[in-house]
């Protein structure tokens, strides 16, 4: 049963991540060309600062999923209606703090922006893209945690499926006939409204909820701890777009918003493995299957080596003519930042390998014994970033981004090898020393390749013959370095295994 779940959960997020993928590539573009970078660099300004409201909650939703296991594990219904009230009460206080915050943010951003805009131009864009934050937590937040846990994931992404396909097709056809970019924002917020609501239907029904028992604020007590992790998370997401908005300029913030279209595209697809085997994970951990944690782990992280190996080095190789490309006719900013692109890519490719250890200490509770490299990491992050921002611009922001990713994925590893997990340490040295070998073999490749594809068609035949290689070569290390897990690794995906079947 787990297999199954995780496979269809998994699949479902990767129709879900590509389709989101390719409405992040269409729509960005069409505003950058109906609206200016500058406009382009304001949208994704307001919507970071939005994602600061996150902070409020930081911790609780790692938290929760984490004390759901159990109860959905032991089908304990009782239990599982006062972990709901609980944490929906205290999400709809977040959500009234939301509202709060969209209004002063909607006074106070336009007085730190560049002058081109007028002050009802920005304020007013402010609450639009504001309205599906609010939404989010007064309706679905503590549902989407629920089936996250549960895992029934597939539900929430054949949800978001429908929103994000309807939010593109809304989004090109007011472009197209001259709207506003707030009439084009406003769109996309009220059909984004939609998708909590939905979720939030269908799971009072499914597990039957009712909302006769007591609020008990002890099961999410260790939201102070889990704190960390979010706050680090958090850092890790917003601080570089945060820098460029006040130390730089809004066409920085949309030459990096386009890297991280690849970037966060490249993300979005490995999470969705993720997801799928954190729940995995801790339903084995609410049943103390020792052995059974031992070999899903080694199995999943042998797997995110080479996913995140062979999707990164691809796009180390790729990225900088996919650049030309997205951004040809555009001259109001510079897109094209190889020493940029380099790092920033290279410091994704290090969260995606952590992974794996990010999802077993969620999945074990690990959060107090995890907090204090949490906070280096969100220390390290903005103090280099700030030191740097000043001489070396976009640069400068990826350094910062690039140490504080180092720091935490060797604390990681140090950690769970001697608390959690009982797997060889050196067997994860090994992991590592191959992939950042290959990964950096191919970055050296991309410096002698010549060709260069002058529209979408030649780069994907491009892209897509680089990856099949890249794969190939990656796979074909590892079956020589650790032949024994990949041969583990291969039964587990084909069901053989039944330590993870469940």
């Amino acid at each position: 049963m787990r297999r199954k779940n995780a496979l269809f959960n998994i699949a479902t997020a990767l129709l879900l991540e590509i389709i989101t993928v390719l409405v992040g590539l269409v729509v960005p573009r069409l505003i950058i060309s109906a609206f200016g970078s500058a406009t382009n660099g304001l949208v994704n300004s307001i919507t970071q600062f939005l994602g600061y409201i996150a902070l409020l909650q930081s911790g609780v939703g790692s938290v929760i999923r984490a004390a759901l296991y159990k109860p959905l594990a032991q089908k304990d219904h009782h239990t599982l209606c006062v972990m709901v009230k609980t944490t929906e009460n205290f999400f709809k206080k977040i959500g009234y703090a939301t509202i709060a915050y969209i209004l002063i943010l909607a006074v106070i951003f336009p007085t730190f922006i560049p002058k081109q805009y007028d002050f009802v131009f920005t304020a007013s864009l402010v609450i639009i893209i504001g309205i599906s934050t609010a939404a989010q937590y007064l309706w679905g937040m503590t549902y989407q945690m629920v089936l996250e846990a549960d895992q029934c994931a597939y539900v929430y992404s054949l949800i978001q499926i429908v929103t994000v396909v309807l939010n593109a097709l809304s989004t090109v056809a007011l472009i197209k006939i001259g709207c506003s970019i707030q009439i084009v924002k406003l769109a996309s917020s009220l059909l984004f409204v939609l998708r909590p609501i939905a979720i939030n239907v269908y799971s009072r029904k499914k597990y039957n909820i009712t909302s006769d028992v007591e609020i008990d604020n002890n099961l999410i007590a260790q939201r102070w701890d889990g704190m960390a992790q979010a706050i680090a998370y958090f850092i890790h997401t917003k601080t570089d777009v945060f820098v460029l908005t006040i130390l730089s300029t809004l066409e920085n913030v949309s030459i990096y918003s386009v890297y991280m279209l690849i970037t966060n595209g490249l993300i979005s697809l490995l999470n969705c493995v993720d997801k799928a085997i954190r729940a995995v994970l801790g339903n084995i951990i609410a049943k103390q299957e020792g052995e059974a944690l031992n070999n899903t782990f080694n199995a999943y992280s042998l797997a995110m080596h080479i996913m995140s190996t062979a999707c990164f080095s691809t796009a180390c190789i790729s990225v900088f003519s996919f650049v030309r490309i997205y951004t040809q006719g555009i001259t109001d900013a510079d897109y094209v930042q190889p020493l940029f692109g380099v790092l920033i890519i290279t410091a994704e490719y290090l969260y995606c390998l952590r992974m794996p250890y990010n999802a077993i200490i969620n999945a074990a509770g690990k959060f107090k014994e995890t907090k204090s490299s949490a906070y280096i990491e969100a220390i390290l992050n903005v103090v280099i970033s700030l030191f740097f921002v000043h001489r070396y611009g976009l640069v400068g922001v990826a350094i910062g981004t690039l140490t504080a990713m180092l720091y935490r994925t060797i604390s990681f590893a140090r950690f769970l090898h001697g608390d959690v997990l009982f797997l060889k340490y050196a067997q994860e040295i090994k992991r590592y020393t191959v992939s950042f070998l290959l990964y950096f073999c191919m970055i050296g490749v991309s410096r002698i390749i010549r060709y260069n594809p002058q529209n979408y068609y030649q780069w994907l035949f491009f892209a897509g013959a680089i990856f099949l290689c890249v794969s190939a070569i990656v796979i074909g290390a590892f079956c020589i370095i650790d032949f024994a897990s990949m041969k583990e690794l291969y039964c587990m995906i084909l069901g053989k295994n039944r330590r993870m079947r469940g």
